[in-house]
């Protein structure tokens, strides 16, 4: 049973044959149905599905995850997911072809899991983490990680004075090193 009207069924054609079709259309047009064929299409649609469509619990998330499962889909359109666990779906799926870094500053660290997820996979993530999730814990996490450097040591430091990293030998002899000028 189609329930499309034939004004949705236009816009739907429309799509197909112009990219930039469904971003021009008017807000009252941007039906479930209309904004569903837009995403699977393109999914950078999706930053232009009105709040009134994509608000709804059910046809929201079934938009959302459409915007996934386009062809063209990457990390880019994390941000206009406003369901947490599609966004955490998102985050699975790009996360073979994205650094961690990349793909956590496109998206809101909304709860411990997720804070330590991301700083497990890099370091760097613990500058995304907001201040309320912030723990010593997830902190010394980062100062343990391979690719903490200066930049992770210093934000641990500003956030808790009273944790400081362990400098290794290795650490302490690249400081000495640092100001010595090669000869020729």
């Amino acid at each position: 049973m189609n329930t499309q009207t034939e004004r949705e069924t236009r816009d739907i054609l429309n799509i197909v044959n112009d990219n930039i079709y469904y971003p021009s259309l008017h807000e009252y047009r941007k039906t479930v149905a209309v904004s569903l064929a837009a995403v699977s299409f393109c999914a950078r649609n999706l930053e232009y599905v009105p709040e009134a469509v994509i608000s709804r619990e059910f046809e929201g998330r079934a938009i959302c995850r459409a915007a996934l499962d386009a062809k063209d889909a990457d990390c880019c359109i994390l941000p206009y997911i406003p369901f947490p666990d599609v966004q955490k779906e998102g985050i699975q799926k790009f996360s073979a072809d994205t650094p961690a870094f990349v793909l956590y500053s496109f998206t809101d660290i909304y709860d411990a899991k997720m804070a330590h997820d991301a700083v497990k996979e890099d370091a760097y993530c613990i500058q995304l983490v907001p201040g309320k999730l912030l723990t010593e814990d997830l902190c010394k996490m980062a100062l343990q990680s391979p690719n903490a450097d200066e930049t992770v040591r210093k934000y641990v430091a500003e956030q808790f004075p009273g944790l400081k990293p362990e400098t290794t030998h290795k650490d302490e002899k690249n400081r000495q090193n640092a100001g010595v000028k090669i000869k020729m």
